[in-house]
């Protein structure tokens, strides 16, 4: 068995898929969404260009994917508008393995995009844009300092090997 491709979380929506039982992961998200908002903020006041690079490393395919690109959007929102901050362009990225059905994730984007524009009401919403990255986290996924914010909410314990010791610090 190859983990990288036979490894997944069970598709569709029946009753013992992963989009009908990741409610303890929603939990998790919405418990740390104040911190998930002052670290957005603080990058927003420090970002020199124009577009914010976000990964959500193993984000399977629940609504619990595009809820956190959700808080993301809201923070950025809330900030250009108290702030008047120049405009920034978000762009996701959601890895999880190959395996996975990001069909789900992506059919729900138009109405994704609809909730948006509703809950902001004439806010200004930074302009976002969503791709899938399906690879496995343990080789490089994009090239070195492209990426402003890693976000993994619940997949350490899905690991399937460990990671070696460094001997360098992993922030620049």
């Amino acid at each position: 068995m190859k983990m990288e491709h036979d490894l997944h979380m069970t598709k569709g929506e029946e009753e013992t898929s992963y989009f009908k039982n990741s409610r303890l992961q929603e939990k998790a998200l919405v418990e740390t969404k104040p911190v998930l908002q002052k670290i957005v903020m603080e990058m927003c006041v420090d970002l020199l260009h124009p577009t914010m690079t976000i990964v959500d490393l193993g984000c399977s395919s629940s609504d619990n994917t595009l809820f956190f690109v959700s808080n993301v959007i809201k923070a950025v929102s809330y900030h250009l508008e108290k702030f008047s901050g120049h405009p920034t362009e978000l762009q996701f990225f959601l890895n999880d393995l190959p395996g996975n059905d990001f069909n789900r994730v992506f059919q729900s984007l138009q109405r994704f995009r609809s909730s948006i524009d509703m809950d902001h009401k004439g806010e200004p919403i930074p302009a976002f844009y969503i791709a899938g990255l399906p690879s496995s986290y343990y080789t490089r996924l994009l090239p070195r300092r492209s990426v402003h914010l890693f976000h993994s909410s619940y997949c350490l314990h899905w690991r399937s090997r460990v990671l070696a010791p460094t001997t360098h610090s992993l922030v620049a």
